[in-house]
């Protein structure tokens, strides 16, 4: 394997470089443990996108990129044990109340973030960003690329077994991300993944990535939750019901819309983790409930916590809060082959009656940031200051229904629920915001149960959130014209060229300038509208160590213990 040359080490640094210095300070739990001292050291490795600050004006500053250097170090193995944290009490129960939804368990088709979280403790990545935004090593002790980007070889951890006996190897990773690229699947990931062209089982624990062109962001890509490695011995049919998985734990019940229970891993290959004796997902259908479950003690934990209840449990004696800034963003979606959404005055009318500060206020208490109908952040280095969006203007919006057909007005139906995001809150604000404008929003909610599988790509007009992602992640898993989750039916084949010709950019310069055409593309095309960024709460019970709130909307209980 090629050493990291002068070249691609300079590409590396600066990329790292600039992501450094946009990061803001991000939240860790109140009471957490730290786990910055047992992050092991990769590379070569593309930091991650950059988060918004949570203030709506937040843009970069400083110094430029190149006048603080990076070092990339050359990747090492990381140990299997861990250090304990202060005062460590092993054992026990954590209850996690969350909202219901399920689908299946299969990760590569995976819709749901319930499902998501428990295949998040069952099954592992290669590597898995953390809290902190390192990319940790889970199946894969270290990795390696080709002078240019083409080719990444991963060295695969040995001795490691999945839950029903059989020993990892090379083979399963090959499995898991063929069925992933495999259109018959039907996994979302898979346009996102379609740079590999080839999966290759060097050995027993050594595999090799072909890609089909330069490409900086392939190690961040291993870490998405479609990504979790399964075994290539258990068919499509048992992975949709059960987990098999070489995860910290091992599901022994699922109620669908009850409860998940699942017990420690005693085999688990990253020594003394877990920490915890059992985990247990409970399903609540409204957040005012689990709330209150959260204040009485009947929980430990609350994810995906909304912005409403964030004052009144901070102000609880019993519990407290955990926040962190995101790209995570909550948007409108429009179905582009359906009246009126196939009319692009209609989608820019609504587009020019959307009040983002108001929704800000409405949907997040004043948190986040404002967004600009594209999933780049505005501190991220590939973000387009001057790309503009329209601001708030009913007068404007009017004159554009008028031009597109509607001089009376439109009335339209939006579907919304309270999943993981107040998405209720931000109809309610859009409402408001666009009826000086002649929209008529009528708002449908809907039961927070099967919200993705029934209603979300399903009806034309609905409220939807989703997690942070790198520019290419977030741009190709929704907006390519084949992605599984394009949920606007948005296609144009410019688009499509450029976000591939992004990938394949080593020049941040260069790559800068691809991203500000595909911003100034969409908010022309306005296929979504995508008014704010939201930070991501975890509400937990005061005796809960070792649980932050995760940048990319994710819960890692790994190291989560009760101190008691």
């Amino acid at each position: 394997m090629s050493v990291i040359t002068d070249r691609k080490r300079a590409f590396l640094i600066l990329l790292a470089a600039f992501v450094v210095l946009a990061l803001p300070v991000i939240g860790a739990a109140c009471g957490g443990e730290a786990t910055a001292t047992r992050r092991p050291t990769v590379a070569p490795t593309i930091a991650p996108t950059a988060l918004p600050a949570p203030t709506a004006t937040s843009v970069p500053s400083g110094p430029t990129a190149t006048s603080r250097p990076v070092v990339v170090p050359t990747a090492v193995p990381t140990p299997t044990a861990i250090p304990e944290p202060p005062g460590l009490k092993r054992g026990g129960s954590l209850k996690v109340v969350m909202g219901a939804d399920h689908n299946g368990f299969d990760p590569p088709l995976h819709v749901g973030m319930p499902d998501v979280i428990v295949t998040q403790h069952t099954n592992d990545n290669l590597l898995m960003r953390q809290n902190d935004l390192a990319l940790k090593p889970m199946l894969a002790e270290s990795w390696e690329a080709n002078d240019d980007l083409t080719q990444y070889t991963f060295k695969l951890r040995e001795g490691v077994k999945f839950s029903h006996g059989r020993e990892f190897t090379a083979d399963d990773v090959v499995h898991s991300f063929k069925r992933m690229l495999d259109p018959e699947v039907g996994s979302p990931a898979r346009s996102t993944l379609e740079i590999i062209t080839d999966v290759v089982a060097v050995n027993d624990h050594t595999v090799r990535f072909e890609l089909v062109g330069t490409n900086a962001f392939l190690p961040d890509t291993m870490s998405i939750y479609q990504a979790r490695i399964t075994p290539s011995d258990i068919d499509a049919g048992q992975l949709a019901v059960q987990t098999f998985g070489t995860g910290p734990f091992i599901m022994t019940e699922h109620v669908s819309g009850e409860r998940t229970v699942m017990e420690r891993n005693p085999d688990y290959w990253e020594i003394g983790t877990p920490y915890l004796d059992e985990l247990v997902f409970i399903y609540m259908p409204e957040p005012e409930t689990r709330v209150e479950a959260l204040k009485t003690g009947a929980v430990d934990a609350y994810y995906k916590l909304d912005a409403l209840s964030v004052a009144g449990l901070e102000a609880h004696p019993d519990t407290k809060v955990a926040e962190t800034a995101s790209g995570s963003y909550m948007n409108i979606s429009m179905d582009m082959r359906v009246e009126p959404w196939d009319n692009k005055l209609v989608r820019q009318a609504m587009q020019a009656a959307t009040d983002r500060e108001a929704i800000r206020k409405a949907s997040l208490f004043g948190k986040g940031a404002i967004a600009y109908d594209h999933p780049i952040p505005p501190n991220d280095p590939h973000f387009a200051a001057d790309v503009k969006v329209p601001t708030y203007d009913p007068a404007r919006a009017k004159e554009l229904l008028a031009e597109a057909g509607y001089p009376d007005g439109l009335e339209v139906t939006l579907f919304t629920a309270s999943v993981g995001a107040p998405m209720v809150e931000m109809a309610v604000a859009l409402k408001e915001s666009a009826a000086p404008a002649g929209f008529t929003i009528n708002i449908e909610r809907m039961p927070e149960d099967q919200y993705w599988a029934s209603v979300w790509m399903t009806e034309p007009f609905t409220t939807v959130y989703w997690n942070g992602r790198t520019p290419d992640l977030a741009l190709s898993i929704v907006y390519q014209s084949d992605a599984e989750w394009n949920e606007s039916r948005y296609s144009n084949p410019v688009l499509d060229d450029l976000i591939l010709k992004a990938r394949s950019q080593t020049d941040l310069e260069d790559r800068k300038e691809t991203y500000a055409e595909i911003q100034r593309i969409l908010i022309e095309d306005v296929p979504r509208i995508l008014p704010v960024f939201q930070p991501y709460f975890v509400g937990l019970r005061n005796n809960v160590r070792g649980v932050e709130a995760h940048p990319n909307g994710w819960l890692i209980l790994n190291n989560a213990w009760i101190d008691n």
